[in-house]
């Protein structure tokens, strides 16, 4: 049976956007893990300045949540989105780049602070689905976000494996950007 769409029905293309926006942003604090051992060889890091690295992604990642997230009922929510997604892709960027395990640190913080964008485009697919479809969209939206969450360490310990953990986060930049 095939239903004409509505002009209030999102196109399917766009919940596929939003599902991959949702996967990248959130797999941003977890390729670290995998990375740590090619990361602390490069930069000369010890067992402790390696273990930072991650605790402060997913401390940034709940401050975003504490004091970022609450921003979407407030202001225009595809503005924050915008804003998130330019600030996460220049944080994987500059974490690629840095040199330094203070850098490294704040940028981890800043990381997982701007990855709290995948918990702004679940709340936006919901207003976007029309009535009677926003669990079908949510759920779409959420297995992007899912399946980022359980692909971003193996495919960063392959990425880092052939090319280098730069190269895993120079990678994760374009694919926010």
């Amino acid at each position: 049976m095939n239903r004409q769409a509505s002009p209030l029905d999102v196109p399917r293309w766009i919940i596929f956007i939003l599902a991959m926006g949702a996967g990248f942003s959130v797999a941003a604090i977890y390729y670290a893990q995998p990375l740590l051992p090619l990361m602390g060889r490069d930069l000369h890091l010890t067992v402790n300045g390696m273990g930072l690295v991650p605790t402060l992604t997913q401390a940034g990642y709940a401050l975003g949540i504490l004091f970022l997230l609450p921003l979407g009922d407030r202001y225009d929510r595809r503005m924050l989105i915008l804003i998130k997604c330019a600030a996460l892709a220049l944080f994987l960027l500059i974490c690629s780049l840095t040199s330094h395990l203070n850098t490294l640190l704040a940028v981890s913080l800043l990381l997982g602070m701007a990855a709290t964008m995948a918990q702004d485009i679940v709340p936006a697919a919901a207003i976007l689905a029309p009535e009677g479809k926003q669990g079908k969209t949510v759920g779409t939206v959420m297995t992007g976000l899912l399946l980022g969450i359980l692909l971003s360490r193996t495919v960063s310990g392959f990425v880092g494996a052939a090319f280098g953990w730069r190269v895993m986060y120079q990678l994760a930049a374009a694919s926010i950007a």
